[in-house]
């Protein structure tokens, strides 16, 4: 579904349910959700909702969950909530601040907030009831971390009331327990990893476990991914060459090197290729970099360390990397920060001769608020894994390439885009009429010069 909430939907007053997970709603929910006294459960997560919450939640006196994650709302969590029955609160993935009260805090509830520090100084939302921000392990199905995770490296399986997955080089353990109901675990697992499962299979009338599962991951000699290690298997964490260097289990870098190939590495078979950008720049990282210590996996600053050297390998950037050893990443080229020093903020390598595709690992790099790559020969099309989970996107410019294809139209539908340049390329089709432009009109700037069809 597409557009706004209908503000007729206020004056159902008998509505005990509302259920828009997953759509492409826009606009704000209004102060008139406080009519809805009849109201149990408000699930919206995954639309494009914005706006500040309204803080009508005291009226709202049968509301028991609500779920408002992956959206754009903004501000400050309404001080009603706090003071409500809700018992299920949900708001993971948005741009609002705030601190949960400790009295909110009992038994039974379950709250989810942004309080990790993936990219960020420090929690948005500071909670100290919640569950520890974990960065080793992902699922998807609990809205943890918002992270482009390669498809090979996405482990599914099914699971009633609760299960367990424990990173055994990190030593962090990832649970959910979900209650007597069955469920799906989508994880974001390394390749290079190594953790044991543990999950109940299925229930019985009495409500007990009827098969308790539990095995090992890890990665099979000579292979390119994760597979279950047999019983017999007394080798279940193996160690990866990296330029010649064996990163054991126990090796310092193996965490950092495990998360790499997580979410920017995840084809092991480049390991044994010298030319590929893949192995260039994990041979630098895992090897070769004497600022490898300052920089940390769980707020993504060695991620992004990483991403850059990939991106500088493969578009053929004349660098050394000995000359980027002993500096931090927020002093390479084409690269701005923000002003604690840590995060990337704008990548501009406009008129640099660069060629080839775009990879689409810049967008691992969440902080972006700007990327310049005009003045270029790019080619190819322009996948929407480039700029889909970087919320505060606000300048694109890729105009005077050989960009082809349809125009990304995503883009324009971001809340915060301004300035949009897409100009002198190869882009066919035409301007779709029910496009959904950004809401800041009075700074938006669109340039582009499609070739129709």
């Amino acid at each position: 579904m597409e557009g706004s909430i209908p503000k007729e939907l206020w004056t159902l007053s008998s509505l005990r349910l509302i259920d828009f997970d997953r759509n492409r709603l826009i606009g704000s929910i209004q102060s008139e959700i406080g009519n809805l006294r009849h109201l149990e459960w408000f699930d919206a997560d995954q639309n494009k909702l914005t706006g500040k919450l309204p803080n009508v939640f005291t009226n709202l006196t049968n509301l028991q969950t609500m779920d408002i994650s992956s959206n754009r709302f903004e501000g400050q969590i309404p001080d009603t909530l706090w003071q409500s029955n809700v018992d299920n609160f949900f708001i993971t993935l948005n741009d609002v601040v705030g601190t949960v009260p400790a009295d909110f805090c009992s038994v039974g509830k379950q709250i989810k907030v942004d309080e990790s520090n993936w990219f960020a100084i420090s929690p948005k939302v500071d909670c100290s009831c919640c569950s520890e921000g974990q960065c080793y392990v992902w699922d998807f199905n609990l809205d943890i971390e918002h992270i482009q995770c390669p498809s090979d490296n996405i482990i599914t399986f099914d699971y009633f009331v609760q299960y367990q997955v424990t990173d055994t080089v990190a030593n962090e353990t990832v649970e959910h327990i979900i209650g007597p109901k069955g469920s799906s675990a989508n994880l974001c697992l390394s390749p290079t990893g190594c953790y044991d499962v543990n999950f109940q299979m299925a229930m019985v009338e009495s409500g007990k476990a009827d098969k308790n599962v539990v095995f090992s991951l890890g990665r099979k000699v000579g292979g390119e991914g994760l597979a279950v290690v047999k019983n017999n298997e007394t080798d279940v964490c193996i160690a990866v060459n990296v330029c010649g260097e064996m990163i054991g289990e126990h090796h310092k870098k193996r965490a950092g090197l495990n998360h790499l190939t997580q979410l920017a590495a995840p084809d092991l078979s480049k390991l044994g290729d010298k030319d590929s950008a893949t192995y260039k720049a994990l041979c630098d990282v895992i090897t070769k970099d004497e600022m490898y210590d300052e920089y940390q996996i769980c707020d993504g600053t060695l991620l992004q360390r990483y991403v850059l050297l990939y991106f500088y390998y493969s578009q053929k950037l004349n660098f050394d990397f000995l000359d980027l050893a002993t500096n931090h990443t927020c002093m390479w080229p084409g690269v701005s920060c923000d002003s604690s020093n840590t995060f990337i903020k704008r990548l501009d390598l406009s008129n640099t001769n660069l060629s080839g595709s775009i990879i689409t690992q810049i967008g691992l790099l969440r902080t972006l608020e700007e990327i310049d790559l005009s003045n270029n020969t790019f080619v190819g099309t322009i996948d929407p894994a480039l700029y889909i989970d970087l919320p505060d996107l606000k300048i694109v410019r890729l105009g005077t390439n050989k960009f082809a294809g349809t125009f990304p139209r995503e883009l324009l539908e971001y809340g915060k885009i301004r300035d949009f340049n897409i100009s002198r390329n190869l882009f066919v089709g035409s301007l779709p009429e029910d496009i959904l432009y950004s809401k800041d009109l009075s700074k938006f700037i669109v340039t582009f010069a499609l070739l129709l069809k």
